[in-house]
């Protein structure tokens, strides 16, 4: 007996202050896409928090420029969003830094809530195609 094929749905949402998410959504989004993911994107503003209708959510924060210092939106955002913790959770960051102590930040915040992250990238501006790859595999992989 077939199966039929059911898509999985992600939500990815962002914190959009200063821009420097949106300048990798888009991209990411497609990579997301063409990997067979049926992807809602919007800026936290217009994120739902009801997750039941999502296999899978991930998670932008823009970065100081040491690399540190999580969206206090993006945190807010995640203390109201219903069943985040049953949905497989991947994250990221952008900043004009180097560094991923926000990411390690933000994964521990997300564990201290019981959720589980499967994949991180953090992206950096000065060259954000490097990579840009990693964290759509990693979903396809761990989200599937």
């Amino acid at each position: 007996m077939d199966v039929p094929y059911r898509p999985k749905r992600l939500l990815l949402t962002y914190d959009d202050a200063g821009g420097k998410c949106a300048r990798v959504v888009a991209r990411m989004q497609r990579m997301l896409e063409d990997r067979a993911f049926v992807v809602t994107a919007t800026p936290l503003s217009g994120a739902p928090t009801d997750l039941s209708g999502f296999d899978g959510v991930v998670l932008g924060t823009p970065l100081g420029l040491r690399g540190t210092g999580v969206s206090t939106a993006l945190l807010d955002w995640v203390g109201r969003a219903e069943g985040l913790d049953e949905r497989r959770v991947a994250i990221f960051s952008v900043s004009w830094g180097l560094g991923s102590a926000g990411l390690q930040d933000l994964r521990a915040r997300l564990a201290e809530l019981g959720v589980e992250v499967v994949a991180e990238h953090a992206y950096w501006l000065a060259r954000p195609d490097d990579g840009n790859h990693l964290l759509p595999a990693e979903c396809m992989i761990r989200i599937r």
